[in-house]
């Protein structure tokens, strides 16, 4: 038997050993076990599976509601940013007060937005939806959250500026069909007999 014969009938025989031999020089003594292990415990990259049912990837809730946030507080940033942009008061980023008030609030929401979106590392289409969906649900919520906490609004904001969106938000609740506050309905006297 030739010297190359003969090594492919060792390597045969190590193969229908059933043992799993590792070359030398690929990986240390005992590093394969260890790799292993590490499998076993879950830290290590999992093998594929490649026969029955692929498992489908689970709904990221935990990420669904850590991108509304980062929606809402875009649109926070942005609508307090402009705002105290527009008030003149003196600070260190007068240079930028023009761009911010060009911009207005939903300007500078959208900017804070992409901002918190390359940040976050959330740019799947749905995490990005949701980032969408809190700025526009805090948009159409902020009148009446003013409404029910109007101190928190005149401390972040000012009182005008409060009782404008108290007004904003009963004409949305007017708008969408919804009966006004009771203190804005006038009293109706009873009739004279």
């Amino acid at each position: 038997m030739s010297m190359a014969d003969a090594s492919f009938q060792a390597r045969l025989d190590r193969i229908n050993s059933g043992k799993v031999f590792v070359a030398e020089g690929l990986l240390g003594n005992g590093e394969l076990n260890k790799i292993r292990q590490r499998q076993a415990k879950g830290k290590g990259p999992a093998s594929q599976p490649t026969v029955g049912v692929v498992e489908q990837e689970k709904f990221p809730v935990k990420k669904a509601i850590v991108s509304t946030f980062l929606g809402m507080i875009a649109f926070f940033g942005g609508s307090l940013g402009a705002f105290h942009a527009s008030q003149g008061v003196a600070t260190d980023f007068d240079k930028l007060s023009k761009l911010a008030e060009g911009l207005g609030p939903m300007g500078l929401s959208v900017i804070l937005a992409l901002i918190l979106l390359y940040a976050s590392g959330y740019r799947s289409v749905l995490l990005v939806g949701f980032i969408v969906a809190g700025f526009y649900a805090t948009h159409f919520a902020e009148p009446h959250m003013a409404r029910a906490a109007p101190t928190v609004w005149t401390m972040l904001y000012s009182a005008d500026h409060a009782d404008g969106l108290k007004f904003q938000a009963i004409a949305q609740m007017v708008e969408w069909g919804l009966a006004p506050p009771a203190e804005l309905t006038p009293a109706v006297e009873p009739a004279a007999e």
